[in-house]
């Protein structure tokens, strides 16, 4: 049997375009979709991709030319019950989406589908499967692609914690690795102590950016990684914070153009669900980071949002920063997602000194307390897509 569906067995993926938002400012909403668990999205044209955080479903592929009226192309869906799959890139007709045991299903030990998946989307109505790659453990996570190479973040044997994989992706049908990184005290197989963190000692993702690569570690901090040998990745820096903050650090993405003079990166750490003792402490910021000389990167600036920002209770809805647009333009604005504070749009022409420009607090799916703005992206006409991890698709335009 196919795991691909066609658009005739999704009725429920209409847009609403009488969805109003609950808080905007600057923004333009223009419609909305009730599809279900959002993550990652990304856009190649008039067609965007989206991954799901909760199995069946899998990636749902999307006609988004008329941003009023989107209209789902296809759906697969995952191959195991224990899986999900709510990460996805493409590059040409060749898309990516990772495949992960979903927290809370089954085991990891006898979890059989661990890796990623490699489709032909010559045809968005039916996308086909070339190959699944097989890593280890509970599979891939976030990671990053171009025409050459999948920067894959990913559970391998003989190592505590996901690490960076690096796989040659010209021949689709064949995968090949060729370099690795991880942090110190996480090859424990070969004769490194296990880190007091153990798995939370980890990668997260690492974007690249010319011959380096920004590494967003989870509870331990940001890495800058050079590629200029991709065989052979070697960690320039690593920064932990001084005392740690209490959410862990989930992106971090290098600019590609000079800001004042300076080379900059920004970052997001991600807000729990569940944050117990932390409760009472500062929420996951967006942090500005000056790394001009990439051996020694220096914060400039922690950005943090008041609770006043969002009309939720932050003591029971989920509200900090998770995801930002993987892309910085020249104008220096970021699209950042806030979880419960909606979707932010934050000018860092002075990385110093960040200033938001606009926003966009979602509707709560039924029966939820908060919104849960989870993944962004901003296609060729300016026109932004914004995925909602239990249940929404919205699409807006910013005005400021």
């Amino acid at each position: 049997m196919s795991d691909v569906l066609t658009r005739d067995v999704l009725p429920t993926a209409e847009a609403d375009v009488g969805a109003a938002p609950r808080g905007s400012s600057n923004v333009r909403h223009l419609s909305r979709m009730e599809l279900s668990g959002g993550g990652q999205i990304v856009i190649q044209g008039s067609t965007a991709f989206i991954g799901h955080q909760h199995g069946p479903e899998g990636t749902t592929i999307m006609d988004i030319s008329d941003p009023r009226k989107p209209r789902v192309l296809s759906q697969i869906m995952c191959s195991h019950p224990w899986s999900h799959s709510h990460k996805v890139r493409v590059t040409g007709d060749i898309m990516v989406v990772n495949s992960e045991r979903e927290p809370g299903k089954g085991t990891i030990r006898e979890y059989p589908e661990g890796g990623f998946r490699i489709y032909d989307i010559k045809d968005k109505t039916n996308p086909k499967l070339i190959t699944f790659h097989k890593t280890y453990g509970k599979g891939v996570h976030r990671f990053d692609l171009d025409e050459t190479y999948a920067y894959i973040s990913t559970e391998m044997d003989g190592y505590v914690g996901n690490i960076l994989v690096v796989y040659d992706i010209r021949n689709p049908s064949k995968p090949t690795e060729v370099g690795r990184w991880c942090l110190e005290n996480q090859h424990v197989a070969n004769g490194d102590t296990q880190h007091p963190k153990g798995a939370e000692h980890r990668l997260h993702h690492a974007m690249r950016n010319g011959d380096k690569m920004f590494a967003g570690c989870w509870m331990s901090g940001v890495s800058i990684i050079d590629v200029s040998d991709i065989s052979k990745p070697k960690t320039l820096s690593r920064y932990e914070y001084k005392p740690p903050h209490p959410e862990p650090t989930h992106t971090f993405l290098g600019v590609s153009h000079s800001i004042g003079g300076k080379r900059i990166a920004v970052s997001t750490e991600e807000e729990r669900a569940n944050r117990g003792p932390d409760h009472g402490k500062p929420h996951a910021p967006l942090r500005t980071w000056d790394v001009t000389d990439p051996i020694n990167p220096k914060i400039l600036c922690t950005y943090e949002l008041p609770e006043s920002a969002t009309p939720y209770d932050t003591n029971v809805a989920r509200f900090g920063t998770h995801q930002l647009r993987e892309r910085v333009d020249t104008d220096n604005l970021l699209y950042v997602t806030w979880f419960a504070g909606g979707l932010r749009i934050i000018d860092i022409s002075d990385p110093v000194n960040p200033r938001e420009r606009g926003y966009f607090i979602p509707q709560p799916s039924p029966g939820a307390n908060a919104p849960l703005a989870n993944d962004v992206y901003k296609d060729e006409r300016g026109v932004l897509f914004l995925t909602d991890k239990k249940l929404g698709f919205d699409v807006i335009e910013f005005r400021g």
